[in-house]
């Protein structure tokens, strides 16, 4: 693989500036902290192999994040949203918050959602067999363990059987982009598979794998590709052990897209503690954690729990089955410009019927088109309590902001959530119950 020395690369803010040299292999990362303020970057420099004297390409993205803006959003099961900073997490998933209206501690149960969660805008990604997500060059992997580097916890080396594969090519798409991220982590099989960028896919065996190339034992003989040519690799999916969810943990956020399942999660100061993919323990700085979604706390999500009933109806003929934890469309769920975790996507008309064999006091959930309309799409949304409509939202459209509804379930055996027709027939009527959940 051809190598580029970069001479001098430079930032500059104001009175602030950067100089470094770096022997790069294809790609280099690197995170450096300005002086000027509290203002932080993340600086990516990009290197393309050298041709001619000249490189391929060369992107260096900065992305700043700088205190004065809005605080990150702490949605409680009980009481209002805050906006708060999380500034300390104990062994007990005790939270410590610190908003405008002071300090709050809160147990992790008691937490619907906290801060956001971010996009990944560049591989390669591990896709892990939990759901989670960690970014991260590959740089080898024997018969039990796969080594990789991560920007965020630094060389980590984790059990084959947690990896479900490695997306290396990101597309542009953001559709696109979660649909190969989901080809990785639902794959089903009996062996490894390499997806190569002209749309060919090589079933096999891996032999062997580092930053620059993978070998493969395919039926056909030994396949030996460069990584470079390849748009994502599956782990043997009859090989993971996907494990049952027991227990509080959480759905962590990091800043550059990752997201990991935390067993048990340590913030205190300026450090990050981590345990994750089985008893695992990784570090990183506090401020990388962005966002926090727990789970087997308090609420109880819709799209955890079967459907009793599912009926649509389309305008004209064609069917749109709904998505538990995706929108309609199979995307993840976005609306107001925010990714979210947790809902279920639907297409009007549609009802979903569930069937409440434990005493709950409300249903809760945020209402929204899903961002991926481009702002088209126009809805109504009704929720019915054994038979009697208890709320009817006004139409909701493409662009707005989400809405959040809260209704009374005291005493309820069943719940149809319901989604209308509104300005023009079913054009783009992607319609989301984001964080629809059941309260005790």
């Amino acid at each position: 693989m051809s190598r580029l020395r970069l001479r001098t690369a430079a930032v500059s803010q104001g009175a602030s500036s950067l100089v470094f040299p770096e022997t790069m292999s294809h790609l280099l990362r690197k995170r450096i902290s300005l002086p000027r303020g509290r203002i932080r970057r993340l600086v990516t420099v990009y290197a393309g192999s050298w041709i001619g004297g000249a490189t391929a390409g060369m992107v260096l993205a900065i992305a700043a994040l700088a205190p004065g803006g809005e605080l990150p959003q702490a949605v409680p099961v009980e009481g209002e949203p805050f906006g708060a900073r999380l500034v300390a997490v104990d062994s007990e998933w005790q939270l410590t918050f610190d908003g405008e209206s002071g300090r709050r501690v809160m147990p992790a149960a008691e937490l619907v959602r906290w801060g956001r969660f971010a996009e990944v805008m560049r591989g390669p990604v591990l896709v892990l067999a939990d759901g989670g997500l960690l970014t991260g060059a590959v740089y080898g992997v024997d018969k039990e363990r796969l080594t990789a580097d991560s920007d965020l916890f630094g060389p980590v080396k984790l059990p084959l059987e947690q990896v479900a594969g490695v997306v290396f090519e990101l597309p542009a798409d953001r559709h696109a982009r979660d649909l190969r991220f989901d080809r990785v982590g639902r794959a089903t099989g009996d062996s490894d598979l390499l997806i190569l960028n002209n749309g060919d896919e090589v079933a096999g065996r891996l032999e062997h794998i580092d930053d620059t190339r993978i070998r493969l034992a395919a039926a056909v003989g030994p396949v030996d590709v460069e990584v470079h040519r390849v748009r994502a690799l599956v782990f043997n999916p009859a090989l993971l052990a996907r494990r049952e969810p027991r227990g509080l943990r959480a759905m962590a956020g990091f800043a550059d897209g990752s997201r990991l399942v935390a067993d048990r999660l340590e913030l205190s100061g300026q450090s990050l503690r981590i345990d994750v993919a089985g008893a695992q323990r990784w570090t990183t700085a506090a401020e990388d954690l962005i966002g926090l979604q727990p789970r087997g706390g308090r609420v109880t999500y819709l799209s955890d729990l079967p459907v009793a009933d599912d009926r649509h109806v389309p305008f004209l003929d064609l069917p749109w089955p709904y998505q538990t934890d995706r929108s309609v469309s199979g995307a993840w769920l976005r609306a107001g410009g925010r990714l979210y975790l947790k809902g279920l996507g639907v297409h009007s008309a549609a009802r979903l019927t569930y069937l409440l064999d434990e005493p709950y006091r409300r249903f809760e959930a945020e209402l929204a088109v899903d961002d991926e309309t481009a702002g088209q799409g126009s809805v109504r949304f009704r929720v019915f309590v054994d038979g009697r409509v208890k709320h009817t939202s006004p139409t909701v459209r493409g662009r707005e902001p989400p809405v959040p509804i809260s209704v009374d379930l005291s005493g309820a055996k069943r719940l149809d959530l319901v989604v209308d027709f509104a300005d023009r027939a079913d054009v783009e009527d992607h319609a989301d119950w984001l964080d629809a959940r059941l309260v005790p």
